[in-house]
């Protein structure tokens, strides 16, 4: 007869001693045994670490890595269990997650994560979010489950294989989104993901604008690093379809925009709106749909017009991210959100500069050029243009005002972990 498979709670935390207490009480209270539950307290200026340990936690670690990759990484040569549960510190996680995620490992996967919904009952970016978690539980992350490449194991909720984890070198860190950075080293390595959408664990969201504007940049960029630090892991067909889809996503809106923008000023194929508005119709009740079979259609309801509205933010933001990360070579260093930490976005190398001067006078110039020969004065002045500003706007200019610090080092020693 097999043998269960043993689990590590592991718990990185930041802060938390609000959440951390019955986080804690809520894995200790799953019917599945747990052998060892670590909390590891990193840079907390409150009682996280004592509210953990009088919680019932079996290890508590005390750090200053301000990384959270890091942290889990110093709290692994104490895990004997065959498997590391994760979740965040402001998380809790319903009856029953983890058994039903060590369920879905004992079948031969070598990771899995939850369901994610939020903490809290209601509010306008709580209502956007849950439709969102909702969606894409039931669309996206099971397409992604079908083809065999999971973007990103959520941090918030996950179970790792521990053999897995040490035979990768550990919890990837020096990227701003850790829990992908993991989830496609596993993918790298040639192991197995899954996805449990029956298990659940509630997470503590953004309940205002200025703590969803301090979550969401960090998604962003995370993503595009990652994509960039495996981009040769992107030529494999089945992470071209996950993250293809993802891409055509993310430049479809756009498209939809300018081509409305583009009819209704030129007052032309205005018969396509009626398309379109079939099509808008056809997507809604698909996506109400969807949502509703996790949350019932009252919230699905309540979360449409948020959850739409907040869409075009993010797309933009991940459009953004994208260019700044990819093209201007300047990267997201910072980890910010409820922590209170500052962002840091590190300033563009001056190889970077040149080329991209470079690449503005040669594009100016052959746009200008092109203008020239066909006759179009427009075409014209837009290329000499872009060939005298692109190249003035990469120029940087010293003056008196204040420097940014430079980037935390993720790969710095740090200060040892303490156990009390």
């Amino acid at each position: 007869m097999t043998q269960p498979l043993t689990v590590a709670v592991l718990i990185p935390a930041h802060n938390e001693e609000t959440t951390i207490g019955e986080l804690v009480q809520a894995c200790l209270d799953q019917p599945y045994p747990i052998a060892q539950l670590i909390v590891v307290a990193d840079s907390c200026n409150d009682r996280t670490a004592q509210v953990a340990r009088e919680a019932g936690a079996s290890l508590v670690l005390e750090t200053s890595h301000a990384d959270k990759a890091a942290n889990q990484n110093d709290a692994l040569p104490y895990i004997t269990a065959d498997v590391i549960v994760g979740f965040d510190g402001d998380s809790r996680p319903t009856r029953d997650c983890i058994t039903l995620m060590l369920a879905d490992l004992a079948k031969g996967y070598d990771a899995t994560c939850s369901s994610i919904l939020p903490l809290q009952e209601t509010g306008f970016f709580i209502e956007a979010r849950r439709f969102a978690y909702s969606l894409g539980s039931q669309w996206w992350r099971l397409c992604q489950r079908r083809v065999g490449r999971l973007q990103v194991l959520t941090g918030a909720s996950y179970a790792f294989r521990t053999d897995v984890v040490r035979a990768v070198g550990g919890f990837p860190n020096g990227l701003i989104s850790a829990d992908m950075d993991i989830t496609w080293k596993l993918h790298e390595n040639g192991y197995k993901a899954w996805y449990t959408p029956a298990a659940l664990t509630l997470t503590v969201d953004p309940e205002n604008w200025a703590e969803y504007r301090a979550q969401m940049p960090r998604w962003a960029a995370g993503y595009f690093q990652n994509v960039a630090r495996y981009r040769g892991q992107m030529w494999h067909w089945r992470s071209l379809l996950t993250v293809g889809t993802a891409m055509f996503d993310l430049v479809t809106l756009w498209w939809w925009a300018l081509v409305v923008v583009y009819n209704l000023a030129t007052w032309q194929h205005l018969s396509m709106f009626r398309y379109m508005g079939y099509w808008f119709a056809g997507h809604t009740a698909l996506t109400m749909y969807l949502v509703s079979r996790v949350v019932g259609w009252k919230k699905a309801a309540l979360g449409f017009a948020p959850y739409t509205l907040l869409n075009f933010y993010n797309k933009w933001l991940y459009t953004k991210s994208m260019c700044r990360e990819w093209f201007l070579g300047r990267h997201y260093a910072s980890w910010t959100g409820r922590s209170g930490r500052k962002t840091v976005i590190t300033p563009m190398t001056r190889r970077r500069r040149r080329a991209l001067a470079q690449v503005g006078v040669y594009a100016g110039t052959a746009a200008s050029l092109a203008g020239g020969y066909l006759g179009s004065t427009a075409l014209w002045g837009l290329g000499a243009a872009a060939a005298l500003c692109i190249p003035l706007s990469l120029v940087r200019v010293r003056g008196t005002g204040r420097r940014r610090a430079p980037a935390p080092s993720h790969t710095s020693p740090a200060a040892p972990p303490t156990t009390r």
